[in-house]
C-alpha cells in the first residue's frame, strides 16, 4: 500500500510512537532496506521508480525532516535515533536532489535485477522463497523500462561503462547460476512461469545495457560524474554528519597515505609474501579466522557478544565476483548463518593466473581480520544487539567501513605481527589500497584531475598494477564516498588517542570498543561525544 501523510506533527509529545510510525512508512516507500535488514514482509516489493514515485518519497523525507527537528528534551537513545534519521533523510535528499542519481546513474535502479537475497540466506525453505523471487522478477518487469526512460542524455562515459557491465552481468546471472539454484524448485506451474518472468527479465537486463552501449556511450563525456567542490563538501555533510574543510580534509588524506607509504617501503625489502596453494587456501583462512578470534578474546580487545558463529565457505559459482568477502544476513533474519567466502582460482586460467589470484598470507590476514574478527562480522553481531530498532538499521559507509579497517592495523598494533612481519606487510598493501581511494575522491571531485591522474596514483604511491589502479580510479567516479575507509578509520583513532590523554590508566581498549560498538553503525560523528561520556563515567 502506498502510504499516506504523516500524521504526526513534530511538536507531539510521544517521540517513540512517532518514530516507530515514521520508520514503518519508510520501509513502505524503500522496502529494499527491509529485505536488507532481514525484514522479509518486504519481500517482492519494490520502490516506486517511477517520477511520481520519486516526488513521492522526496516529499516523505522533507516533511520527515521538519518534523524531527521540532522535537528536543529527548533521553539519550531517542536523541541518537532522531540524528540517525535526520542524516539518513540528508543523504537521501542529496542523492535525489543534488546528486540527481536517478537521472545520472543507471545503477540507480539495480534493485529491479538484484533477487540473489532470496536464494542466498535460508530463512524460509526455498520454495516459499522461489514464489517470492518469481513476484520480484514480475514486479520488477512493470518498472524495467523507467531504467532508461529516466536518464539524461548525456552522462559520464566511466558510469555508463560501468552500468553497461553491471546489466550484462545480471542478464548472465538470470540466464545461467539462477536457473541452476532453483531448478526443479516448487511445482511445474511455478516453474513455466518463473521461466517467462525470468527469461523477459534477463531480455530487459541485456536490452538496457544494449541501449547504453548504442545510445548513451557515444555521446558520455569525461566530467559529468564531477561533483566540484561545493557538491563535494555538500555531499560529505550528508554522508558524514559534519562540516568540513577541504584543505584540511585533503591534509588529513595525505598524511595517512605518506605514513603507510613511507611504512611500506621500509618493511617490504624484508619480507617475503608468499602464498598457499589452491589446495591449501580454504584451511589457512580457516585457521586465520579461528586464531584472529582467539587472539581477540585472549588480549581482551573487545566483547564478542554471542557465540554465533561465522562459516567459512567457497565461493559458490554465481558469487565469483569476488575473491574474498563476508555474507550476513540482516538484523532482524529469521537465518542467522553468516558465511565468509573465499574464492578459488579457476582451473581454466593459466598456472600463472592461478597463482596471482590466490592472496599472499599477509593479505589473506588483513582481508580475515577485516571481514570476520574482529572486522564485519563481529561488529554485525553488536548491531543485532544495539538498544533500539533506530540504531540496528543505522548503517554509515564510514562506522561500517571505517572499523573494519580499523582493526586491521590495531590488531597489528596489539601484536597479531609478532613473528609474522607479512601479517603487517598484508595490513600496509590494504591500507595503502584505501589510502588512495581517500585522496582519489577528492581529487577527481574538487581537484580537477582526470582519471589517468588518479590511476597513476594509485600505481604510484599505492603499488597497485594498471589494471586495478584503473579499476580503482573508474570507482570513484561513481563512489566518492569510497574515502570512508580511511576516514572512519582516521576518526575512530582520533578519539581513542584523545581518550588515552585525558583518562591516562582509566583508559580501556577493550571498554572504548564495546562502548564505539553500542550504537549500531551510525555517522561517527554523531556518537563520538556519546562514547567520550560513556568512557569518562566508567560506563
Amino acid at each position: 500500500p502506498a502510504p499516506g501523510p504523516l500524521d504526526k506533527e513534530g511538536a507531539a509529545s510521544d517521540f517513540a510512537t512517532y518514530r516507530e510510525d515514521l520508520v514503518d512508512r519508510w520501509l513502505v516507500l524503500t522496502p529494499r532496506w527491509g529485505r536488507q535488514m532481514g525484514l522479509h514482509d518486504f519481500d517482492a516489493k519494490l520502490f516506486d521508480h517511477s517520477p511520481a514515485g520519486r516526488a513521492t518519497y522526496r516529499d516523505f523525507l522533507k516533511e520527515a525532516q521538519r518534523q524531527l527537528r521540532a522535537f528536543d528534551g529527548l533521553s539519550e537513545d531517542d536523541a541518537l535515533d532522531r540524528a540517525i534519521l535526520l542524516s539518513r533523510a540528508e543523504l537521501a535528499l542529496f542523492e535525489l536532489d543534488t546528486w540527481r542519481i536517478a537521472e545520472q546513474n543507471p545503477r540507480f535502479y539495480t534493485e529491479l535485477f538484484d533477487v540473489a537475497s532470496y536464494v542466498d540466506f535460508d530463512y524460509a525453505p526455498l520454495e516459499e522463497r522461489f514464489e517470492r523471487l518469481v513476484d520480484h522478477e514480475q514486479a520488477a518487469l512493470q518498472q524495467a523500462g523507467q531504467v532508461l526512460a529516466s536518464l539524461d542524455a548525456v552522462l559520464s562515459r566511466p558510469v555508463v561503462e560501468t552500468a553497461i557491465k553491471v546489466y550484462r552481468g545480471y542478464a548472465s546471472y538470470l540466464r545461467g547460476d539462477l536457473l541452476g539454484i532453483v531448478k526443479g524448485v516448487g511445482s511445474p506451474e511455478l516453474q513455466k512461469r518463473f521461466g517467462l518472468i525470468n527469461a523477459a527479465l534477463a531480455d530487459a537486463a541485456d536490452d538496457i545495457a544494449g541501449r547504453l552501449d548504442k545510445e548513451w556511450l557515444p555521446r558520455a563525456d569525461q566530467k559529468q560524474h564531477v561533483l566540484g567542490e561545493e557538491r563535494y563538501l555538500a555531499f560529505i555533510q550528508a554522508q558524514e554528519g559534519q562540516t568540513v574543510d577541504l584543505e584540511a580534509f585533503r591534509a588529513m588524506a595525505e598524511k595517512d597515505l605518506a605514513r603507510n607509504k613511507a611504512a611500506y617501503v621500509a618493511l617490504k625489502g624484508k619480507v617475503t609474501m608468499k602464498r598457499p596453494a589452491a589446495s591449501e587456501l580454504l584451511d589457512a583462512a580457516t585457521a586465520l579466522m579461528d586464531d584472529s578470534r582467539k587472539f581477540v578474546s585472549d588480549h581482551a580487545l573487545v566483547t564478542i557478544p554471542s557465540e554465533d558463529r561465522c562459516k567459512l565457505k567457497e565461493t559458490p559459482p554465481y558469487m565469483q565476483w569476488n575473491a574474498a568477502f563476508l555474507n550476513m544476513p540482516g538484523p532482524f533474519d529469521r537465518a542467522k548463518e553468516a558465511f565468509y567466502y573465499i574464492t578459488l582460482p579457476n582451473p581454466s586460467w593459466s598456472k600463472k593466473e592461478q597463482v596471482e589470484y590466490i592472496f599472499p598470507y599477509g593479505v589473506l590476514s588483513s582481508t580475515t581480520v577485516h571481514e570476520v574478527y574482529p572486522g564485519h562480522f563481529l561488529h554485525g553481531l553488536w548491531i543485532r544487539a544495539a538498544k533500539t530498532r533506530v540504531q540496528k538499521m543505522s548503517e554509515s559507509y564510514s562506522f561500517t567501513e571505517g572499523w573494519a579497517h580499523y582493526v586491521e592495523e590495531m590488531m597489528i598494533e596489539e601484536g597479531w605481527a609478532e613473528g609474522k612481519p607479512e601479517r603487517h606487510l598484508g595490513q600496509l598493501s590494504d591500507a595503502l589500497l584505501r589510502n588512495c581511494r581517500f585522496v582519489a575522491s577528492i581529487a577527481i571531485h574538487a581537484g580537477g584531475a582526470s582519471l589517468d591522474d588518479v590511476a597513476k596514483r594509485f600505481q604510484d604511491d599505492c603499488f597497485q598494477d594498471k589494471a586495478t589502479a584503473r579499476e580503482q580510479a573508474v570507482r570513484g567516479t561513481f563512489d566518492p564516498g569510497y574515502f570512508a575507509y580511511t576516514l572512519g578509520k582516521l576518526q575512530i583513532m582520533e578519539l581513542r588517542e584523545s581518550l588515552k590523554a585525558e583518562l591516562g590508566e582509566r583508559f580501556s581498549l577493550q571498554r572504548f570498543h564495546d562502548a564505539l560498538m553500542g550504537y549500531g553503525a551510525p555517522p561517527i560523528a554523531l556518537i563520538r561525544d556519546r562514547v567520550a561520556e560513556r568512557m569518562r563515567q566508567g560506563r
